[in-house]
């Protein structure tokens, strides 16, 4: 979940359900007049191409669990930490370009990594003012993690508990003890109130799934009160790689994805990846070791992608026509572009 997504739950449950109920009712608007003109686009995305909005980061591929509904297990590259001196380089191009968000997840488990203390203190003092959002599955996120979250002034942490009794989350997160990640949660918890911070947001979430779909009610009720946010996630095909996620949605390629023009996930071995579901770099923009984020995000290859999504063309992409799940961006990215171009026009980061 991109971080400012996480954030928005934490408002009150009324005006959450107000706004998204008037996203909603706008682009429906939209769609009943049809999708707006490829110059409106081109006017509104200006401001996403000069540098992405959030940079996720993937510190380490390896993870301590094996989870029903992660292509891990299929996983071809080298796993393994990021290496230090590439974590620097990134954060020192992105610090410069003034990126607002960071994202510390990929498909590995931050609490795996020894020197994770060595990466927080460098993104903390070179980007003091950014959101830092870290997904975890909370299994060793223990008394010292969680001390170390709120010195470095981490904004979210996010812990994904896929059940609310243990067998159920112990069949899906295989590996994990459910009573180990509630009680590391509540503590991390303790600690920022006792210390009296108001950083990290703690962030809970359960993503649905056939194996859960029973317990998300008592997973609410276990939660509310509790963490600072309960959120109900869909499930994601990881690009068609989980067996039991069968999208049936059609019209899929007429909403473009919005995580081209918003997020840079960058994988363990340097790899720019296409996007978050991109878990073994099949579809590479590059290297952060021999390019920097902007040549990356400003590529040949990534506009000609963005162009084709925007014309209602994500099919023609292999890894896009495997995912079938375009993200949704702001209320006014509700459709593709209108009408079919007979001569070239010119877009910020389109072709």
């Amino acid at each position: 979940m991109p971080i400012k997504d996480g954030l928005r739950t934490l408002l009150p449950r009324r005006i959450a359900m107000r706004l998204a109920a008037l996203k909603v009712g706008v682009q429906a608007k939209f769609r009943t007049v049809g999708p707006p003109p490829f110059w409106f686009y081109a006017w509104k995305l200006r401001k996403y191409m000069n540098r992405p909005e959030e940079i996720a980061i993937e510190v380490t591929s390896t993870c301590d669990a094996d989870c029903i509904m992660c292509p891990r297990r299929s996983m071809r590259r080298k796993q393994g930490p990021m290496e230090l001196n590439l974590f620097r380089k990134i954060i020192d191009e992105a610090a410069s370009m003034k990126v607002p968000y960071y994202s510390l997840n990929g498909y590995g488990e931050i609490s795996t990594l020894r020197n994770y203390r060595d990466y927080l203190s460098y993104l903390r003092n070179k980007a003091p003012k950014a959101c830092i959002n870290i997904n975890t599955n909370g299994m060793r996120m223990f008394e010292e993690m969680a001390n170390d979250y709120v010195r470095f002034k981490v904004d979210v942490v996010n812990i994904t508990i896929d059940g609310a009794t243990a067998e159920t989350y112990e069949s899906i997160r295989r590996y994990l003890k459910l009573e180990q990640v509630e009680s590391n949660v509540r503590r991390l918890i303790a600690i920022r109130d006792r210390q009296r911070a108001n950083r990290p947001v703690v962030q809970v979430g359960i993503i649905g799934m056939p194996q859960n779909a029973h317990e998300i009610a008592a997973f609410r009720k276990k939660w509310m009160g509790v963490a600072d946010s309960v959120v109900v996630s869909g499930i994601v095909s990881r690009l068609g790689s989980i067996s039991f996620v069968n999208i049936a949605d059609s019209n899929w390629q007429s909403t473009p994805c919005f995580y081209l023009w918003s997020q840079l996930p960058v994988l363990s071995d340097g790899t720019a990846a296409l996007c978050c579901d991109d878990w073994d770099g099949v579809a590479p923009m590059g290297n952060l070791y021999s390019s920097t984020i902007r040549e990356i995000w400003m590529c040949e290859f990534r506009k000609k992608l963005r162009t084709l999504h925007l014309a209602g063309k994500a099919g023609t992409i292999p890894a896009c026509q495997a995912c079938r799940q375009p993200r949704e961006g702001p209320w006014w990215f509700a459709n593709g572009v209108s009408g079919e171009r007979t001569t070239p026009v010119s877009i910020p980061g389109g072709g």
